[in-house]
């Protein structure tokens, strides 16, 4: 299986040719023809979205926007009929990393993509989970976690507002002899102390009743 794409747009005959093309150069593109749609497959992580402006619900500068108020850094590639400047420096603006005018050459597409990967995603300004110094960033505060806590948090920010379960949890810590749900209460609690500015009114981690915790920006 190739590496995951996600396109955003509502012309099946553009999602058919180009899901031939970039499975013939290693990639498997995953197709919403609306951003609802868009944002629910948002959640298998592809490594890129390439996303339409024209679309129903919600024209592209929005769920561009929507995209990167949860904090996901995933790639954005806008695409538009309409190849105006002011459009392309719109679309650069709310966080898109680049701006390709139809019609356009699919080796051309692939291309940009491939650029764009090369360089990695952009953190979000002012938040985000960095790999490298394996901390988490909220506005001037930087967050250093232990190996657990950034495995935790890296599963929860990938999918703001979804409630996990405390046994979803506790498969993705790497303690594995782990196994009741009150440990990941303890790993909660210890970032709930080193995240909110009160732990006892969280503003990030939150309790979900009944079910476990989720992470709000």
């Amino acid at each position: 299986m190739g590496r995951k794409l996600l396109l955003i747009d509502d012309d099946r005959e553009l999602a058919e040719l180009l899901q031939a093309f970039v499975a013939r150069n290693g990639y498997e593109l995953a197709w919403a023809d609306r951003p609802s749609r868009g944002f629910e497959l948002l959640a298998d992580r592809p490594e890129l979205v390439l996303l339409d402006i024209m679309l129903p619900e919600q024209d592209g500068f929005a769920v561009c926007q929507a995209i990167r108020a949860t904090g996901n850094a995933t790639p954005v590639i806008m695409l538009t009929a309409r190849g105006d400047d002011d459009d392309r420096i719109r679309g650069l603006q709310i966080g898109a990393d680049d701006y390709l005018p139809k019609p356009f050459n699919p080796k051309e597409l692939l291309a940009r993509v491939e650029a764009v990967l090369r360089r990695g995603p952009a953190r979000p300004q002012g938040r985000g989970l960095d790999p490298d110094q394996r901390s988490l960033r909220l506005g001037e505060r930087e967050i250093t976690l232990t190996p657990n806590e950034y495995r935790l948090l890296d599963a929860m920010l990938a999918q703001p507002g979804r409630a996990f379960s405390r046994d979803q949890l506790l498969e993705l810590s790497e303690d594995a002899s782990e196994s009741f749900d009150r440990a990941i209460d303890i790993h909660m609690s210890r970032l709930r102390s080193k995240i909110e500015a009160d732990p006892r009114q969280p503003k990030h981690l939150i309790t979900v009743r009944g079910v476990g915790y989720r992470w709000d920006w």
